[in-house]
């Protein structure tokens, strides 16, 4: 495969994979009994509004999934599970794919399934990685690294 389009259909499915990952966010809050306040794609004022879901023109690369504010305490396994719902969703929807095009092959399936494997094996392993992101927001990574070993944090 010409490098160039590989790279292209690897930056297409970019999008759809960081929308899945908040939404495995959004998913594993609602398993632990949180409700969704909001998703946002970018930081800033959004251009697009869909409901509770936005896109903003600052930092598009960048995603945020917020809950609201529960009148329950959530233990730490309950906001570790909220934090690894992201890259649970990247890992199913890779497996899901996989699955497919083993089950339907096709030269149009072959030609994009292992793209979007990458892609989400990318985000898994970026986001598990503990470090600040360019938003100054910290990486799921960095959230269950200071959850588990700053046991006087306040957990919200």
């Amino acid at each position: 495969m010409h490098f160039l389009l590989f790279n292209l259909i690897m930056l297409a499915f970019y999008f759809p994979s960081l929308i899945l990952h908040e939404y495995g966010h959004a998913f594993a809050a609602r398993l632990v009994g949180l409700r969704l306040k909001s998703i946002s794609i970018g930081k800033g004022e959004p251009f697009l509004r869909i409901g509770h879901f936005s896109i903003a023109r600052k930092q598009f690369w960048e995603g945020l999934h917020q809950s609201e504010p529960s009148e329950i305490p959530v233990s730490r396994g309950q906001r570790a599970i909220v934090l690894l719902g992201g890259v649970g969703a990247n890992l199913i929807g890779g497996i899901i794919i996989l699955i497919l095009s083993l089950l339907f092959p096709s030269p149009t399936m072959h030609f994009f399934t292992q793209p979007f494997i990458q892609v989400s094996v990318i985000f898994i392993l970026f986001n598990l990685l503990p470090i600040r992101l360019s938003s100054g927001l910290a990486s799921d990574g960095l959230q269950l690294k200071q959850l588990f070993f700053n046991k006087n944090q306040r957990i919200s």
